[in-house]
């Protein structure tokens, strides 16, 4: 019965990732219609990446299951998680798909078995309690976020899971009782237009992040549908034209999705 609870856990983490990827229109990410400023990545090799975490998640859940959020946990799920990225990059020939959802997730599924509960509040202080505990066998590679992290003074996915994911709860909270395609577009760019994302600005610069959230920021504050909104043609646009990708937002809309459909 336990083993049925990992698991489920772990689907339900990877389910969260292919909708992710699936949902469509997403300007500058992978989508089931477009590879968005990618030329390395499509729908197809999103879906391999996910199915290799399986396990990661899966065995994620199983040591996380009424253990304490302590540092040895930390640096158990830690481990896994490594492992997973290396299963992950096996997967996808070496691409960088779900590097940034293995964190997220990661800590959501382990936060979840921990503390067994579905309580959103609950479960977000536990994120950002666990997160905030040092790794002392995790070796530090220079990354996309790091790199602007230092130029910029930008937190990137480490800094999001210590906050408590605040972004991913301001997702939430937008119409927190609405399932439709429209609210989730908004909640989509309710992340574009708060998540300071690395990716872009490795991508780019601050001031073009700075546009693309303004953007974004409009667009949810326009009472019409966000497909009927000719400011959505201006954002795909502006994003094929800076060829950036918000790959920060996509891991934490994949989390937004996890959350609301937890069971």
């Amino acid at each position: 019965m336990i083993e049925t609870k990992y698991l489920l856990l772990a689907k339900q983490a990877v389910s969260a990732l292919k909708w992710e990827v699936s949902f469509s229109p997403k300007p500058g990410l992978v989508d089931a219609v477009s590879n968005g400023s990618h030329t390395d990545m499509d729908i197809v090799l999103f879906y391999k990446s996910a199915d290799a975490l399986l396990s990661g998640f899966e065995e994620m859940a199983r040591v996380s299951f009424r253990h304490p959020l302590d540092l040895k946990l930390r640096e158990a799920i830690g481990k896994i998680g490594r492992i997973a990225e290396k299963d992950m990059f096996a997967a996808t020939n070496g691409v960088n798909t779900h590097k940034g959802a293995i964190w997220s997730l990661g800590l959501l599924v382990s936060v979840i078995s921990s503390l067994q509960t579905d309580d959103l509040a609950e479960i977000l202080a536990g994120v950002k309690k666990l997160s905030r505990m040092p790794d002392r066998f995790n070796e530090v590679k220079p990354t996309h976020g790091q790199v602007t992290k230092q130029k910029y003074a930008l937190t990137g996915a480490k800094g999001e899971a210590q906050s408590g994911l605040i972004n991913v709860a301001k997702a939430l909270s937008f119409q927190p009782e609405a399932d439709d395609f429209d609210t989730w577009m908004r909640r989509l760019l309710v992340l574009y237009s708060n998540v300071n994302d690395t990716n872009i600005v490795y991508r780019s610069d601050l001031e073009t992040l700075q546009q693309f959230q303004k953007l974004s920021a409009e667009i949810v504050r326009d009472p019409r549908s966000v497909m009927g909104n000719p400011q959505f043609t201006i954002l795909q646009n502006f994003t094929k034209e800076k060829n950036i990708s918000p790959g920060g937002s996509a891991d934490l809309f994949a989390a937004s999705y996890f959350l609301k459909h937890l069971n």
